[in-house]
C-alpha cells in the first residue's frame, strides 16, 4: 500500500467544525458499481491527474508529482484518492486506530488517522484520502464519482454484517449504562477500540443496529478467526490442512470475519505456491 503522507495534526484544527456544516440534506444511494470509482476531477489544486487505477494493482487516482532534493529517497504526491471496499478496508478491519471519527459532508463517515490520511467510508466503499496536510481539507470537500459532475452529499457506509455485529458487540452493553472500562473488561476490546466502536454506531443512528443480532462469538474467537483468513488468503489449502478440514469448510468458517479479516466477497483465492 502506498506510504501514508504525514504531517502536523494541527493542519486539522478548525477542519472537522467546517467540514461538519458544509453539507447537509439527503445523501445519494449507496455506490454498487465498481468502476465508477471517486476522484477529484481531472484537476486538483491546480495540478492534473499523473497516476490512474490503470497505471497500478490499487485503484487509485494521483495529482502532482513526487518531488524530493537529490540524494533523498520515498516521497509521496501532493494528493491521492484510493478506492476500497467497505469489507476489504474499514475502520475496524485496520490495526490502527483512528484518532478522530466526524460525520461527513450529509451521512459520510471520516476517520482520521494522520493530518494528511483520511479514510470516509460512503456506501459500500471507503475512499482513503492522502493529501499534504494543507490540502486535505479541500480535498475532502472535492471527493467525488467520476459519474457525478462535482462533489455531492455521501451516502452513510454500509458495513458488512460481521462489522456491524462487534459494533452491537459494545453497544449492547452501553445501552443498559455499562462503562467504557467495564464494556472492555467484560468483552477483551481495547477501551479505545470500545471508544471507537461506540463513536460509529452513534454516527450511524440507533437504525442501523436496530436489527443486528449480538455476536455470539467471543472477541478472542474472532481474533483467532482473523488469523485464519489472513492464512487463507494465498494458502487455503495448507491452512485448510492443518486444521483438519477441507477448503470449503474453512472458506465457511472464515466468512464469519468477512469485513474484519480475510478475503472479501467469493473471489478464488491466488494459487499457491508448489
Amino acid at each position: 500500500m502506498p506510504r501514508m503522507l504525514r504531517g502536523s495534526r494541527a493542519a486539522l484544527v478548525g477542519l472537522c467544525a467546517i467540514l461538519l456544516g458544509a453539507w447537509v440534506g439527503g445523501a445519494s444511494g449507496a455506490v454498487s458499481d465498481p468502476t465508477d470509482l471517486y476522484w477529484l476531477g481531472p484537476y486538483f489544486g491546480g495540478m492534473g491527474v499523473t497516476g490512474s487505477p490503470e497505471d497500478g494493482r490499487f485503484a487509485t487516482y494521483s495529482y502532482g508529482d513526487c518531488e524530493l532534493p537529490e540524494g533523498e529517497g520515498g516521497c509521496s504526491v501532493p494528493a491521492q484518492i484510493q478506492n476500497w471496499s467497505a469489507c476489504t478496508r474499514n475502520p475496524l478491519r485496520l490495526d490502527v486506530t483512528p484518532y478522530q471519527v466526524f460525520p461527513l459532508r450529509g451521512g459520510g463517515i471520516a476517520a482520521v488517522y494522520e493530518s494528511s490520511a483520511v479514510d470516509v467510508g460512503t456506501g459500500d466503499r471507503t475512499v482513503t484520502v492522502f493529501a499534504y496536510p494543507e490540502l486535505i481539507g479541500a480535498a475532502l470537500r472535492e471527493i467525488h464519482l467520476r459519474s457525478q459532475p462535482g462533489p455531492e452529499p455521501l451516502a452513510p457506509p454500509e458495513y458488512p454484517m460481521p462489522v456491524l455485529r462487534e459494533l452491537k458487540r459494545v453497544t449492547a452493553p452501553a445501552d443498559r449504562g455499562v462503562g467504557i472500562a467495564e464494556i472492555a473488561r467484560r468483552t477483551g476490546v481495547s477501551p479505545d477500540e470500545v471508544r471507537l466502536r461506540l463513536r460509529i454506531a452513534e454516527l450511524l443512528g440507533p437504525e442501523a443496529l436496530a436489527d443486528v443480532p449480538p455476536p455470539t462469538m467471543s472477541t478472542a474467537t474472532v481474533e483467532w478467526l482473523g488469523k485464519l483468513a489472513h492464512r487463507a488468503i494465498y494458502k487455503p489449502a495448507l491452512t485448510a490442512h492443518r486444521q483438519g478440514i477441507s477448503v470449503a469448510a474453512l472458506r465457511r468458517k472464515i466468512s464469519r470475519v468477512r469485513g474484519l479479516a480475510g478475503a472479501c466477497g467469493e473471489t478464488p483465492p491466488l494459487p499457491e505456491a508448489p
